[in-house]
């Protein structure tokens, strides 16, 4: 079985918002991530984390509607671990967080990002004047 990866836990410290409501965007997500880890994230690295984080109750998402947001139990976690520090501690609190909730459990996840869409979200936080 696979154990959590440095990419989900950055997957996981870029999500914002507690509903679709307040979600995040991919957009927004790929900026964040890039402030906090400099670094634009892989599509592949984000199509893996994000069924991972679904499983573990900690994010949801719908991905048609392009929003992404923490869960209770997620944005429980996630405050516990930033308390202190803060987003510079990411690193060191998050991945063993997630290593504690015990090996990822993705298989029965029905999520997918819809084509072309992690393209356009790098495309508009890359270049956010011009048309995607």
């Amino acid at each position: 079985m696979p154990d959590w990866s440095l990419a989900d836990a950055w997957v996981f410290t870029a999500v914002e918002g507690t509903g679709p409501h307040d979600g995040y965007t991919l957009t927004q997500l790929i900026a964040k991530a890039d402030a906090i880890n400099h670094a634009v994230l892989l599509e592949s690295e984000f199509v893996a984390a994000v069924p991972r984080l679904i499983a573990a109750g900690l994010v949801a998402a719908t991905a048609d509607a392009d929003r992404y947001w923490h869960t209770e139990a997620g944005r429980a976690l996630y405050d516990r671990c930033l308390k202190r520090g803060g987003l510079f501690r990411w690193t060191t609190a998050i991945p063993p967080a997630l290593d504690h909730l015990g090996p990822p459990q993705d298989q029965d996840v029905p999520w997918s990002l819809p084509a072309g869409a992690f393209q356009r979200a790098v495309k508009a936080y890359l270049d956010p004047g011009r048309d995607t």
